[in-house]
């Protein structure tokens, strides 16, 4: 606990998860350039209203965030209440 608050993790991804079709929740797995794991549970319906904004961008950026629930002795980062968002990425004007 840091100042009696959970700690918060934010990370971006730019590849689209795979989405069983067993559950109400998904269990999203993203694993960083440097190897670091993060884990968290998504409702279903989120997930793919994300995924649907996903195949409509040309161009995206995803962000999961959630509370630090464990660290796992192997790195693996577990977060609880987590949830995505899905931003266009749009291209930068070239100065002229």
């Amino acid at each position: 606990m840091l100042n009696g608050k959970t700690p918060e993790l934010t990370i971006k991804f730019s590849e689209k998860p795979e989405i069983s079709n067993i559950g109400k929740t998904v269990n999203l797995q993203i694993t960083g350039e440097n190897g670091i794991v993060v884990k968290a549970q998504i409702a279903r319906k989120n997930l793919t209203k994300q995924v649907e904004k996903m195949e409509s961008f040309s161009s995206w950026i995803a962000v999961l965030s959630g509370k630090i629930v464990a660290i796992a002795p192997d790195g693996i980062v577990e977060l609880e209440g987590a949830g995505i968002n899905v931003f266009e990425k749009k291209a930068k004007e070239e100065a002229g």
